[in-house]
């Protein structure tokens, strides 16, 4: 009965979610501030709606903050949005930049350097050098900023309300959070088998879970 709800849903909302996917994937072409924005917008989603994250993330670009806004600054605009732990999350968006923006012996002149990371590479590689290298952003994080640049094809994003239906649907024993690299990867694989028996793309199988709970598609 619950797959049947899902196939409905996908089939009420598969126009809508496959045009959001070629809207992440037109971001190929975007500019590296603009997909250091999409991080941004990822790692204040932990904890927090996505809607209000993502208005947060609007505000922080609108003011010219996350590029060259103070700990401050960015943590006074988070927390006048009501993003949880503003503090830790100001602290990762300009230890994040200042990261990204380190000279290299091929691109030695200032400015972010994040586009490399995720189209210089197979998604996978780019997958484990996000989890390494950028604070506040875990396997879960990594996939879902992966997915809103067009590179998620083949990744699910492992969050509550996905867990959730994972165990109503049996493929959990428990609604634990997966905890590490090998459990993550577990989970994913049995989101993948699942996607696969009732027809729909793992990439968009997250939209259609996300729109039976929220009515929306989102990011």
């Amino acid at each position: 009965m619950e797959t049947r709800k899902i196939q409905n849903q996908y089939r009420e909302k598969e126009d809508e979610i496959k045009e959001r996917i070629r809207e992440f994937r037109g971001l190929e072409q975007a500019s590296e501030e603009r997909i250091f924005q999409e991080l941004a917008f990822v790692i204040l989603t932990s904890q927090t709606e996505a809607e209000k994250a993502w208005k947060a993330t609007e505000k922080l670009d609108r003011k010219n903050l996350l590029i060259e806004g103070s700990r401050e600054e960015i943590r006074d605009i988070l927390e006048g949005e009501d993003i949880r732990y503003s503090e830790d999350k100001a602290s990762y968006i300009v230890e994040n930049r200042s990261f990204l923006m380190q000279p290299t012996l091929d691109k030695p002149e200032k400015g972010l350097k994040l586009k490399r990371q995720i189209w210089g590479k197979e998604p996978e590689k780019s997958r484990e050098w996000l989890v390494e290298n950028i604070k506040g952003l875990s396997w879960k994080g990594a996939s879902h900023f992966l997915r809103n640049v067009g590179r998620g094809k083949d990744f699910a994003i492992i969050s509550g309300h996905i867990i959730r239906k994972m165990h109503q649907l049996g493929l959990l024993k428990e609604p634990d959070f997966p905890d590490g690299r090998k459990e993550y990867m577990e989970y994913e694989e049995k989101l993948r088998e699942f996607s696969g028996k009732i027809d729909i793309p793992l990439e968009e199988l997250d939209f259609v879970l996300w729109s039976m709970e929220t009515g929306e598609v989102f990011k």
